[in-house]
């Protein structure tokens, strides 16, 4: 989700209906096209102002994958993808491109407000949050253009689309679901309270910084304060989304960076005392994280900063020179993207923390598509001097025998393309990111690529049409238990080539079980006596942990009723306890958990 920062405040009018015909793009290099398909979005397109172009990068392979021409690319201008298209943002206008052929297929003039918008990449978007006017403009197909009703913090976005936003005026949380119309305003944060949103795992959560508290963010209101130790000022900045759990929190002015723990969100259980480091004195940026690591930008030394999640310093590289500040994003693929302001280098974090560079003007010069066959490179001899207007030969070489006539050579008839090569699927969670090679043209460019998933059993199976120089995808929401067979195969003007195919298998999580026998006897009062009374014995296995399992007994017998017992599930998944005195004899007696976990049954003897 890309952050950007603000000029000053200025009105701002609804955005102005769409003016200027099509505009014909130049599009040379490897394209890396993201489809509309329910896909990660993966990788980070930077505008080249001084070249007129823009590039992307993949942040997987750390390298440039397209480029494309961008007639009236403005100074400054920011870069958004979404589905089908790629945004160019400029002061003046936003230009809009396909991303399977890198032509621009319109613009649209906006008013120049003085404000940068915050770009947000997510599901149903992409989004321009001006936060000074309280706009949310929503591109894509149909451009809109909604009102919240008051000026706003930074925005976050879960998986599923959804967009938080706080109206600082009020201290409502407002949330903008895929696709709709107009926000809505369920939850009120503490009136004259600071803080922000952010997001743990895929729970949006609100931070007071007033009450140093952590909070949970539903549709119904805020969850439980959990209390983060330590006091924050108004000031304090927070990193839009955890990194395995925690979330950064940089206090300016006294020169800290908190870990927070965020890890307890969930369950309820409270943080232990934040990991505070100290920074040494100048200008730093809000914080951000990827997937797993905290990305801190120190402009004063020009000087990116990762940590791990516990606050230990994980990679520090400095940001290559260029006038005018960086601009930090995080994608949608958890990698941090900071880009040089006249767009000449990208430092692509990982997800781990590890920083590295992509240079994205080296001999990437754009090339303009032949309107005219080129010339034949064969040399056809002179004809001979008969016809009008064509020479004759020297008299004296006019009883000569003329040479034989050179034939071009024939070209070879085109056929589909080869095998992609080197096709690999790895797992990160839930998700396939799978990768392959070019495939052999065979004589005619390779115009796309088509990758299909098709799982062992149920529902799921998809494919999705790529572009030219597509080289990797992502495949997200794999079920447990469940292999999948991945196929990319190339296409040209000739048809489909042959078809390069892998497996890729999410492992089977056990379901979770609850076990019951007869525990230790004894007398709990004069209804529950030795040798019929005794505990029942609780084994739970295979349980999420970190969460809370109430689990309560029942029984055959109509009259016997039991508060229950809450597990605390540990990080093995698995809880062993005794409680419910139990001493019914000839009843039958079972546990079930509040997640819906039935145990065995048994019937009850005594001793």
């Amino acid at each position: 989700m890309p952050e950007r920062g603000f000029k000053r405040r200025l009105p701002l009018t609804v955005l102005v209906t769409t003016c200027v015909a099509i505009v014909v793009a130049v599009a040379t290099g490897a394209v890396k096209p993201v489809p509309g398909l329910g896909l990660t979005q993966a990788g980070h397109w930077v505008a080249n102002p001084a070249l007129g172009l823009v590039f992307f990068v993949n942040g997987a392979n750390r390298s440039v994958d397209a480029q494309a021409a961008v007639p009236g690319l403005e100074p400054g201008s920011d870069v958004v993808q979404g589905d089908k298209s790629t945004y160019v943002v400029g002061e003046r206008r936003i230009i809009e491109f396909g991303k399977s052929d890198l032509t621009v297929s319109r613009t649209v003039d906006q008013p120049v407000t003085g404000e940068r918008p915050v770009l947000l990449e997510t599901a149903g978007g992409p989004y321009l949050v001006f936060r000074e006017a309280g706009r949310v403009v929503r591109l894509g197909d149909e451009f809109a253009s909604i009102d919240t009703g008051g000026s706003l913090g930074d925005p976050v976005a879960t998986s599923d689309g959804t967009v938080w936003l706080q109206r600082t005026g009020d201290g409502m949380l407002c949330r903008l679901p895929k696709g709709a119309a107009a926000i809505g305003c369920p939850v009120q944060a503490v009136r004259g309270h600071t803080g922000a949103l952010t997001v743990v795992g895929d729970t949006p959560a609100f931070i007071d910084t007033t009450a140093s508290t952590l909070h949970s963010v539903t549709e119904t209101g805020l969850g439980k304060p959990l209390a983060l130790n330590a006091s924050f000022s108004p000031a304090a900045q927070i990193a839009p989304a955890d990194a395995a759990g925690r979330v950064a929190i940089l206090e300016p002015g006294l020169r800290k960076l908190y870990f927070v723990d965020a890890s307890g969100l969930s369950s309820g259980r409270e943080p232990g005392r934040p990991k505070t480091i100290d920074l040494s004195e100048g200008q730093y940026s809000r914080p951000t994280a990827s997937a797993s690591s905290v990305v801190l930008l120190d402009l004063t030394r020009g000087t990116v900063l990762t940590y791990t999640p516990d606050g230990a310093s994980r990679h520090t590289m400095p940001i290559p020179p260029e006038n005018g500040s960086p601009k930090l994003s995080r994608g949608e693929d958890k990698r941090v993207y900071i880009e040089g302001a006249q767009g000449n280098h990208v430092l692509v974090v990982d997800q781990e923390g590890t920083v590295g560079q992509v240079a994205v003007t080296a001999d990437k010069p754009p090339v303009p598509r032949p309107t005219t066959p080129p010339p034949s490179t064969v040399q056809l001899p002179p004809q001979r001097g008969d016809a009008e207007g064509q020479p004759k030969p020297p008299k004296s070489q006019s009883q000569a025998k003329p040479p034989p006539p050179v034939t071009p050579p024939k070209a070879l008839a085109a056929s589909p393309p080869g095998l992609p090569g080197g096709l690999r699927a790895t797992l990160a969670g839930t998700t396939a990111n799978v990768t392959w090679d070019a495939a052999t043209p065979n004589g005619a460019a390779v115009t796309g690529y088509r990758v299909s998933w098709t799982p062992s059993s149920g529902a799921g199976a998809g494919s999705a049409a790529l572009g030219e120089g597509a080289r990797s995808t992502s495949i997200p929401n794999l079920r447990d238990g469940v292999t999948y067979t991945i196929t990319v195969v190339a296409e040209n003007r000739a048809g489909r080539g042959a078809p390069a195919t892998t497996r890729v298998s999410r492992p089977a999580v056990p379901k979770p079980t609850i076990t019951i026998s007869r525990g230790k006897t004894g007398t709990y009062n004069e209804t529950c006596e030795a040798p019929a009374c005794a505990k029942i014995h609780v084994v739970m296995k295979g349980f999420k942990p970190g969460t809370r399992v109430l689990v309560r007994p029942w029984s055959s017998d109509p009259d016997y009723d039991n508060e229950g017992h809450t597990c605390v599930i540990p990080a093995s998944g698995n809880c062993t306890f005794e409680a419910f005195d139990f001493g019914q004899v000839g009843n039958q007696v079972w546990v079930e958990s509040d997640t819906g976990v039935k145990s065995n049954v048994i019937t009850w003897r005594s001793g």
